[in-house]
């Protein structure tokens, strides 16, 4: 009898530990790469945030921020916001939706791939969307000297900022398998605009509009940053409960959207 045998490999067959992860790197890499090669989505992203803040908090108000320091950091916290919101929610929502239209979910489910891929690539590529947008507008912060904080201020900061991106990566999913792609952005900005002025990052609200700023998603993550800077001037909520909102958030987009995909793929 002929020693050799021949092994079939399963499509359920789990794949090993590096087979996996290079999977899971290659998803992320062509995710990006859809990114960077997609002008119309990659420039607005990254530009619009940083050029906005240079005009606004640099130019228009740099003679009141050099009178009054704490205002350099709610002028910056509140850009930093955008910029660190924008590309987690709109591309992945865009995305997401675009590829539903086209069946590519239903596609994917069928592909001897690890079955979180997909997902774990679009929230990787929009972190990386995201650090473009900061980053330029935290060195603009720095060499202008618009950011009046120590280092390590300025670390953590960052650091809230950063990791507050998520629940808008959680919306951005929300909002993808909703509705369909031609529709996304537009049902996107319908969300993320109000919130951006009614939370109050940009400009104290009056004390008749506060009701209203705890079911916005901006205004806990500024309020993150504001406790992370130790801006005591422009902390309204406690840390706890800014953090705690933002995980509740997170856990309700997310849910909705796993419900939805469930349902229609």
């Amino acid at each position: 009898m002929n020693s050799l045998t021949l092994k079939t490999t399963r499509a359920d067959t789990p794949l090993d530990s590096r087979r996996a992860l290079g999977a899971y790197l290659a998803e992320t890499r062509y995710e990006l790469m859809r990114g960077l090669r997609n002008p119309a989505f990659a420039l607005p992203m990254t530009l619009i945030p940083g050029a906005l803040y240079l005009l606004f908090a640099v130019v228009i108000a740099g003679e009141a921020v050099d009178k009054d320091p704490t205002l350099g950091a709610f002028l910056f916290g509140g850009f930093a916001v955008m910029a660190v919101t924008m590309p987690a929610l709109f591309g992945i929502a865009t995305s997401l939706a675009l590829e539903r239209d086209m069946g590519l979910m239903r596609l994917k489910r069928a592909q001897p791939a690890p079955a979180g891929s997909w997902l774990v690539a679009k929230i990787a590529s929009g972190f990386v969307f995201t650090l473009l947008a900061f980053l330029p507008m935290l060195a603009i912060a720095v060499l202008t000297g618009k950011l009046p904080l120590a280092p390590p201020q300025i670390v953590a900061m960052s650091a809230a900022l950063l990791a507050g991106s998520i629940p808008f990566a959680a919306l951005g999913l929300m909002v993808g398998t909703l509705v369909n792609g031609s529709a996304a952005p537009g049902y996107a900005n319908l969300i993320y605009l109000p919130g951006c002025y009614l939370s109050g990052m940009f400009f104290p609200l009056p004390k008749s509009m506060f009701w209203q700023v705890p079911i916005w998603p901006q205004f806990h993550l500024n309020q993150l940053a504001m406790h992370a800077a130790g801006v005591t001037k422009y902390q309204f909520e406690p840390v706890a409960i800014a953090a705690a909102t933002l995980a509740g958030f997170t856990v309700m987009f997310s849910a909705v959207a796993i419900w939805r995909l469930a349902r229609k793929g």
